[in-house]
């Protein structure tokens, strides 16, 4: 499945606010070098996923990706876990702290979930909450574990859709 990519055109021009430009990518190494450090860099992005009843329910979220999944990690029994295990769909939003008229909203689905205590590839889990925390808090392994235990779920999203908006400055 190709990847649509799309940036909404700016204030002040002809159609603002809709989408101008679209292509179909391969993989998220192919955005726009204006956009691919808001995936790269340690930005706090916002997660919605789908509630039992329908309704979205958006979380703060570290996020990372292999160059085809966007990579997002939380520990099991949470709200956002069990909606995306029984609800696949999820959005992220990815804003530039220095600029709000900078953004990435992804669109996509979640095509595989790790859990930690999973004796193959478990590992995965805790290395994907390992190396966001040395990137936004400078401290490995996570240093905020439930101290009564908890097991941490990586969450493999496929992208689908991606609207980019502004830039850098």
């Amino acid at each position: 499945m190709a990847l649509e990519i799309g940036s909404v055109i700016k204030a002040g021009n002809e159609n603002a606010f809709q989408v101008g430009e679209r292509t179909k990518n391969a993989a998220l190494t192919d955005l726009p070098e204006s956009h691919r450090p808001l995936l790269d860099r340690p930005i706090v992005a916002s997660l919605t996923t789908i509630t039992p009843k329908g309704g979205p329910q958006v979380s703060p979220v570290w996020c990372n990706h292999d160059g085809t999944h966007v990579n997002i990690n939380s520990a099991r029994g949470r709200v956002k876990d069990k909606n995306m295990r029984a609800r696949p769909e999820a959005a992220l939003l990815l804003l530039n702290p220095k600029n709000p008229y900078h953004w990435m909203s992804i669109n996509g689905r979640v095509v595989e979930v790790i859990d930690e205590d999973d004796p193959q590839r478990g590992h995965l889990a805790t290395e994907n909450i390992d190396d966001p925390a040395e990137l936004y808090v400078e401290r490995r392994p996570y240093p905020f574990r439930d101290p009564k235990g908890e097991v941490r779920v990586l969450y493999k999203v496929d992208p689908t859709r991606i609207l980019t908006f502004g830039t850098p400055e």
